[in-house]
Parts: C-alpha cells; structure tokens; sequence
C-alpha cells in the first residue's frame, strides 16, 4: 500500500463519478426540466425537425435549448468560476423573483374561493390529508413512512462533500467566510425556495385536475395564471435558474478533468493558457454528454432517485473520514465502486412497480452493504496512523475518539470544546432550518398553533445556532 498511489487512484475515480456520471446526469435532468418548461409555455409542436444518430429527434424544443445551453458554455468558458459565481448571484434572485411572484398570485386566486384555500384543495381531486403534512402517518409504518425515515436519515447523507459545494467554499476569503456562506445557501435552499413550489405544486391539483405529467404542473401554472409581461419575466427566471445549474456543473466537472486527470496524468508541465483551452473543450464535451443522457431519461425524479441510490453508500465514508482516522484513500476507492456497482445492481434486481415504490429499500441496501465493506477495509488497510494523516491532525487537531491514537502518537491536544460546540450548532442548525421552514408553512395554510410552535422553536434553535458559531475557532478570520 503506497498512499500516494491509492490517492492518485481516487483522484481519477473521483472525476468519473463525480466530476462526469454525477454531473451530467444533473445536467441531464435541469434540461428535462427546461424541456418541459419550453414546451408548456411556447407551445412548440413534439414533431422531430432533424434525426441525429445515437442522439435521435431533434425538436424545435431542442434546438433552442441547444441555443441556451451553448450561451451558458460560452459565458463559462470565457469568465470561468467568478463569472459564474456572479451570474449565478443574478439567477438566483430573479428566479426567486419569479417563483414568488407566482405563488402570491396563485395564492391569492386560491383564497378568494368560499371557505379559503384549505377548502378549495379539500375538494381537488388526488388530494388527500398527507398532501400537507411533513411527517407520514407513522402508525401503519407503510411504504410511504419507510421511504421517509430512509430519506432523512440515509438517503440524504449522499449529497456531502459535492465538488461544485467545495469548489464554492475554496474560493471565500477564509474558513468563517466560507462557514457562513455555506449557512445562507442552506437557509435559502430549505426555507426560501420550497414554499412557492410546493404552493403551485399543490393547487395545481385543483387548477389541473386531469394533468397527466405532473413534472409539467409549473409551467402549466405559469400559463394559465400569469400575464404576458410577468410570464416573460417568469420563463427568464427559470431560464435563469437552468443557466446558473448548467454553467456550475461545466465548471466544477471541467475542473475534474483538467486538474485532477489531464495535467498531473496527461500533460503535466503546460503553460496555464494550455490548460484553460482544455477545460473549454472539456466543457463542450460535457454538454454533448449531458444532452445525449437527457433523451435517456424518462423523468426528472427518477434522475435524482437513481443519484440517492448510488451515492448512498458514499455518503456515510464521506462524513466517517472528518471523525475516524482510519478512513483512507483506499476506503473512499472501495466506497465509490462498491456503491457504484451495488446501486446499479438494486436499480436491476428491484425495480419500482406502478403499486410500490421501493426507491427507500433500494437505497437503504446499498447505504448498508457499502458501508460494511468501507469499514472492514478501514479496519484491515489502516494499521497505523501514516505521515498524512498526522499531517493532516496537526492542522487540524480534530476532536472526538476516533482521533485518539493519532492524539496519543503526536502528543497534539485536540481544539478544546470544538467538538461540542460543533454538535451544537449542527443540531440547532437542523432544527432552526426545519422549524423556519414548517412554521411558515402552517402560516400558509392557518394552523396557527403549530405556526407559534416551530417559529418559537427556530428562533431559540437559531440563538443556540449563533451562540454555538461564536465559539467555534477558525483558523483564520
């Protein structure tokens, strides 16, 4: 075993899976999603204006967004990251712009009615109880509360450490920076975004209540409640959002490419000017992959259920390697193939029926059996703490057990109540972004007691967040 080899291995497993199969796929389902999108609100005709081999028909839908994504490779191949950061700052806002706008106007509509909107969604056809509630009914323990439990508490471990996230986070001034950036985008992306989508989503079951495609239910919405100036401004928020998806994804995968395969493997020792010519044609050839894997695809949910299932099983090593020293390069290596193979084998053996949905049990096998086989290859590859990771505890002089023989090998104290202070703010942090999130949705539909009960809820989770981020020690300020 030479570390430095293995880790040379998982550098290039790293910009398959990640930097090419996970990105593309993404980007494959944002152009699904802007396919339909186009097709509700221009009304353009399905009929094939050109056949391409291997890609198939080409439709008038298809051509413009050829048209966009080609706008948005170009303005990330000439501005790179900073370009894209500032863009994205721009995107963002007037997609929530958008968003927000339709809500209200959709809301409003909605409460006119006799008896409010509450009532109105009673009467809609396919709704049900559960429909807004957060929590299934977890006394019959059905397939819809097992898939929720595994979600929270296995599925989503999946999404640590995204290159695109880390890629973002490096280019901050410093680690506090970096700490509360990462703080506002997940505020902005649990409690600012859902609710108008989930507003339009829910009232669409009365506004469409014969609509076959549910994935089209947005766009549809747009079309029937917004004038022509505010759907203008609508359709160029969600081509904004479509854009910002497309040029993060082209810059962190072509980032993959070019420093973690091209120059240290391909050509190492060209001139910079060399390298960003290669990460612009890398971009292009993640443009043609993604659009190639788009007409693969046979829905945007099933893109991201196919993600959790085969990124379940790195999630737990991802989170072990900041808490236990034996985590190495060799474990990720074996994490990512065995979740690669065991997620694509469950996709096979255990497909979802019109009658069940077995996306929970799919991902629970995977995160399982992966994880077992991580941890008897930490155990069996790591003996002894080797000069990297020393290296890496004097930096950092991590807390917790799992660092304690590195602790006792270099007779380096851990960070002082580092530990604790960071448990806090992680739990705070869950239970202010879930109760903000839930309080206003209670606000939405008037129940007012659960209202007060997760607003007082999140603002002493979010003092205890703040109290818990003013004692934690940055390594620079």
């Amino acid at each position: 075993y030479r570390p430095s080899t293995t880790r040379s291995v998982l550098r290039v497993f790293k910009v398959f899976f990640d930097g090419i199969l996970i990105n593309c796929v993404i980007m494959a389902s944002v152009t699904l999603a802007m396919t339909k999108i186009i097709k509700a609100i221009l009304h353009l005709s399905e009929s094939p204006v050109i056949t391409i081999p291997v890609v198939g028909d080409i439709t008038s839908t298809g051509i413009l967004l050829l048209i966009l994504g080609g706008s948005a490779v170009l303005y990330s191949c000439l501005s790179g990251l900073y370009g894209v950061v500032y863009t994205d700052l721009f995107q963002f806002v007037l997609a929530m712009i958008g968003c927000i706008g339709l809500s209200i106007l959709v809301y409003v509509d909605a409460s006119r009615s006799e008896g409010g909107m509450v009532a109105l969604l009673s009467s809609s056809p396919g709704f049900t109880d559960s429909s807004i509630k957060f929590f299934p009914d977890f006394t019959s323990m059905d397939i819809l509360s097992f898939t929720f439990v595994v979600y929270i508490f296995v599925g989503i471990t999946g999404d640590q450490g995204s290159g695109y996230f880390v890629q973002r986070l490096l280019a901050t001034r410093s680690e506090k920076d970096s700490f509360l950036a990462f703080l506002w985008y997940n505020i902005c992306h649990y409690v600012l975004r859902p609710w108008p989508w989930i507003l339009v989503g829910l009232l669409s079951l009365h506004y469409l209540p014969d609509l076959k495609d549910s994935e089209s239910a947005f766009p549809l919405m747009m079309d029937k409640f917004l004038p022509v100036g505010l759907k203008g401004i609508m359709v160029a928020s969600l081509l904004a959002a479509f854009m910002s998806t497309i040029d993060t994804m082209l810059n962190c995968g072509s980032s993959y490419l070019v420093n973690d395969l091209y120059r240290p493997f391909i050509k190492p020792g060209k001139t910079q000017r060399h390298y960003v010519f290669v990460s612009r044609i890398s971009m292009i050839v993640l443009t043609i992959i993604a659009l190639i894997v788009t007409t693969k695809l046979t829905g945007i949910l099933n893109a991201y259920k196919y993600l959790s299932v085969i990124l379940g099983g790195t999630g737990t090593v991802l989170i072990a390697r900041w808490y236990w020293w034996r985590v190495n390069a060799i474990t990720e290596v074996v994490a990512i193939v065995a979740s690669f193979i065991v997620g694509n084998a469950v996709e096979i053996l255990l497909p979802s029926t019109e009658g069940a949905d077995l996306f929970a049990i799919r991902v629970l096998i995977t995160t399982l059996s992966v994880t077992v086989l991580w941890v008897v290859v930490a155990l069996f590859t790591s003996k002894q703490p080797n000069d990297k990771t020393i290296e890496f505890y004097s930096k950092l002089k991590v807390p917790g057990i799992g660092w304690k023989r590195v602790r006792d090998i270099t007779n380096i104290n851990s960070t002082d109540g580092k530990f604790r202070y960071n448990f806090l703010g992680w739990i705070s942090c869950v239970f202010f972004l879930y109760s903000l999130m839930l309080g206003i949705g209670k606000c939405l539909f008037h129940q007012w007691h659960w209202a007060g009960v997760y607003l007082v809820t999140a603002m002493i989770s979010g003092y205890l967040l703040k109290y818990s981020i003013s004692k934690i020690s940055f390594m620079s300020k």
